[in-house]
């Protein structure tokens, strides 16, 4: 056959397959929404998976880009040592310097929160926790990523010649427009930054919005300028503070393979070159061992994909089976609508027609209907984006800024629609065109295509296969769902030590509102007094970590009674907090006391132990009196602490896991000047916020502060990953239930049909109504209990391959499966009862009369 040809027969088939589905409304619509259920659920998720880990970022040619260090820690800050996942600015100079693999490094770091000041002349102003998000950048970053100014100029090499001499920013298209207004005149106006004047000198083209994927940047500040936006402290020049990413362009022909051999070499002889003060032999030591990661830099950086890719698949694997749910759900459709034609294709196999030209034709029928639902599936998908998109950011508070994903319509979007669609109507079209078209022609001729839709004489037709796949898929599903719904459950209900309701946390930043050492203390002590004072506080507290706050510090420390190696043999976490910790946040005192006012700057150094502490390493002892050494730094002496208390075991920073063993110093002996996350317990939290707000901005107008939220919302952003899974894996196995369902019903029903005559003349013969019922549920339950035997060990191997997902349940979870089973049997029960309630509503005289 010629192309022609060809072209003009598919034509052909196109036309009458479109004429012939116009004819047929209600199948049309039926089988296209469940089509468009199954992919545009498919599409949803994998436009998710493509903004988070496919989509290159919008710089030229970022193929060629190469990140160095971990990708996820995008606000992540460690002092202490030289590492090897982020980097400190001396760091980062020797690697650029030495480096021959790439054309430019650039660097960038947190710049903590941006608080901007009333300059900006916008409605914003006028609350003082207006903040921007902002990233510390070398003077190189736009040009490595070959990103030019859509106004004014990006910055230069000159930029970051001398600290603080570089007052200047770059904002983003989208913050020009939201909050300056697409003022004509931005550039040079001036923005006040954590108190410091900077100018703006250039705004980015329209669609860049950084490197970190997830959290759009708003304002690049120079490295040079860091002194300046975070006050009261000093990065530039310190080996052991690390808080830069890096990421670099390779020169032509230079491979990945390539670049990460010579950054592994680079770091491992820089850290070789540093003097002990710097680098510790046995740290360095580690180092030598150590892998620096470096990978393609092309999709940027961001902590969503650890965070979520795994969760991400496991939902596209369960959209796959309502996919394969809605094809079952189609094909049967397609199954019975052919049955009902068997004497339209058996007239045209007599006038001559080929029976791969009919399957040819009908497969053409199952096209459209693809085009039609992968048409309406993009619709959904587009649609339900919006939602997903806050399952994966989690809730915010109030003002957040926009999406931190782009989930516009992209090729590989499209193209993973167009592919499922026209696999689906290969794997949902193929079967039905295939059995309709093998007829033997004299029976079909001369009898009712109804007669003879039961012909084949098979026990179990291809119908009643495809929905007792549907019921086993489904049982899949649900399984699948209960699991994940129970997990989300327990970790809710975990018991934290502590009562969680009426507990608020306010980050602040003493630094940056320029509080100095000396004044920490009174500084801290006025602060808590203020705010015990709010109405409605019951007690307030504060800790350098916070609750669920994502930071957490730890030590290696000494115990006495306990350490028979040198000093600091022992690891564990550790947290300063303020008087009354334990008595606030409602964690019980088991042995000893709380902190005070009185444990202050001069006095004995005091500590706080947990119980799993006592129970790892002083176990069947009494612990207070007893002593915990943490060594000092080169030159310096150790620090004692004297264990005053213990408390009883509570969560802080992780619900999964057992506690960890950890102490607790008193904030108000620190010697430097911790961040404070305040903890405050309220009898009244819908009246709190403003309030507190107003009495830290009273006494303290400078001090940054992050955050006024119940401690739910930390808790929250811990589970966000099992609430998503959840949330959608109900939602997806209540839709293939559904589309299970509408099968069987579909099924039954048209069995019905045409089974009247036999139904008919069992009534004339003294069947009883009940009979009929029960005959017409006792198919129907047999097939959802094949679907169940089928469904259960797939179900039990796939639980088991979530099992590191789960929590305070089995895989085998028995009372799951029992569930499970009983809203199949149910859902059965439903879509049989009413075309046998029918069935039991037959005339006899009529059946009979019928033929």
């Amino acid at each position: 056959m010629s192309i022609a040809s060809f072209l003009e027969s598919a034509l052909q088939d196109l036309g009458y397959a479109v004429r012939s589905l116009r004819k047929s409304p209600g199948f049309t619509v039926v089988a296209t929404l469940s089509l468009a259920l199954g992919i545009g659920a498919n599409t949803a998720i994998f436009s998710v998976i493509s903004a988070l880990i496919l989509r290159p970022l919008p710089v030229a040619e970022p193929q060629a880009l190469v990140a160095i260090g971990d990708g996820a820690s995008i606000g992540s800050i460690s002092s202490g040592s030289v590492q090897n996942e982020i980097f400190s600015a001396p760091m980062y100079r020797e690697i650029r310097a030495q480096s021959r693999s790439f054309s430019g490094i650039f660097a960038s770091g947190r710049s903590g929160r941006l608080k901007l000041g009333t300059s900006l002349g916008q409605a914003d102003a006028s609350d003082p926790l207006a903040a921007a998000r902002g990233r510390l950048v070398s003077g190189n970053y736009f040009s490595v990523l070959g990103v030019p100014a859509f106004r004014g100029r990006t910055f230069s090499d000159a930029d970051d010649q001398a600290a603080g001499a570089s007052p200047y920013v770059v904002i983003s298209h989208d913050f020009w427009q939201r909050r300056l207004g697409s003022d004509p005149a931005a550039l040079g106006r001036k923005l006040t930054l954590n108190g410091s004047p900077f100018a703006i000198v250039g705004i980015t083209r329209p669609g860049f919005t950084g490197e970190i994927i997830g959290t759009p940047t708003e304002i690049w500040v120079p490295l040079s300028m860091q002194e300046q936006v975070n006050p009261g402290r000093s990065f530039a020049n310190h080996w052991e503070i690390n808080w830069l990413l890096l990421m670099g362009r390779a020169k032509p022909g230079v491979s990945l393979a390539a670049a990460r051999t010579e950054v592994q070499g680079l770091f491992q002889r820089i850290v070789a070159a540093q003097p002990p003060s710097v680098v510790p032999p046995d740290r360095a030591a580690e180092l030598a061992r150590a892998e620096v990661p470096v990978n393609s830099g092309s999709n940027g950086f961001s902590r969503l994909p650890t965070q979520f890719s795994r969760s991400l698949f496991t939902l596209l694997a369960i959209v796959g089976v309502v996919l394969l749910v809605a094809s079952a759900n189609v094909a049967n459709l397609l199954l019975e609508r052919a049955t009902g034609r068997k004497k339209e294709i058996g007239v045209r196999l007599a006038l001559g027609a080929g029976r791969g030209r009919l399957v040819r034709q009908l497969l053409t029928e199952s096209l459209v209907l693809a085009t039609l639902g992968g048409a309406l599936g993009l619709a959904i998908a587009l649609w339900a984006d919006d939602a997903l998109v806050r399952l994966v950011a989690g809730s915010g508070p109030a003002g957040a800024l926009p999406n931190p994903l782009d989930l516009h319509l992209n090729l590989s979007v499209l193209a993973f629609t167009l592919f499922i669609s026209l696999l689906t109507a290969t794997a949902f079209g193929l079967a039905p065109a295939l059995t309709a078209t093998r007829v033997e022609l004299a029976p079909t001729l001369k009898e009712s295509s109804r007669n003879l839709a039961g012909a084949s004489g098979h026990r179990w037709p291809l119908g009643k296969l495809l929905v007792v796949a549907q019921f086993a898929l489904s049982l899949l599903l649900l399984v699948g769902a209960g699991l994940f719904v129970r997990t989300l459950q327990n970790l809710e209900r975990l018991d934290l030590g502590y009562e969680r309701e009426g507990l608020w946390m306010v980050e602040l930043d003493p630094t940056a509102g320029g509080i100095a050492p000396e004044r920490f203390e009174s500084f801290t002590l006025d602060l808590l007094e203020r705010l015990q004072a709010v109405p409605g506080v019951t007690g307030v507290t504060a800790s350098e970590n916070g609750l669920f706050s994502g930071t957490e510090s730890g030590l290696n420390v000494g115990i006495e009674g306990y350490s028979k190696g040198p000093v600091g043999d022992v690891e564990m976490a550790w947290d300063r907090v303020a008087p009354r910790y334990f008595a606030v946040v409602g964690i019980p005192i088991r042995t000893g006391r709380d902190f005070t006012a009185a444990d202050r700057k001069g006095g004995a150094r005091v500590a706080v132990v947990n119980r799993a502490l006592v129970d790892a390493y002083l176990p069947g002892t009494n612990p207070i009196g007893r002593h915990i050494t943490v060594p000092g730094d080169e030159g310096s002496e150790s620090t004692v602490y004297e264990i005053v208390g213990v408390a009883a075991n509570s969560r802080d920073h992780e619900l999964r896991g057992a506690v960890p063993p950890r102490f607790f110093s008193a904030i108000l002996q620190a010697d430097d000047v911790p961040g404070l996350n305040l903890e405050i317990r309220t009898a009244r939290p819908d009246a709190l916020k403003e309030p507190v707000k107003k009495a830290i901005l009273a006494a303290f107008p400078d001090l940054p502060i992050d955050g006024l939220d119940p401690l739910s919302v930390s808790l929250g952003a811990q589970i966000g990953d099992e609430r998503l899974v959840a949330r959608l894996s109900a939602i997806f196995g209540l839709l293939g239930l559904l589309l299970a369902a509408i099968g069987l019903y579909g099924v039954v029903s048209y069995a019905i049909t045409r089974r009247t005559h036999e139904l008919g003349l069992r009534m004339a013969l003294g069947a009883q109504r009940r009979g009929v019922l029960w005959m017409v549920l006792r198919e129907t339950l047999l097939l959802a209990v094949a679907g169940i035997a089928l469904g259960a060990p797939a179900a039990l191997a796939a639980s088991r391959a979530v099992a590191s997902r789960l929590y305070g349940l089995s895989p085998t979870d028995p009372a799951t499966l029992v569930l499970a089973t009983g809203i199949l049997l149910g859902v059965a029960l439903v879509a049989g009862l009413i075309p046998g309630a029918r069935a039991t509503r037959v005339n006899p005289v009529q059946a009979l009369r019928y033929e």
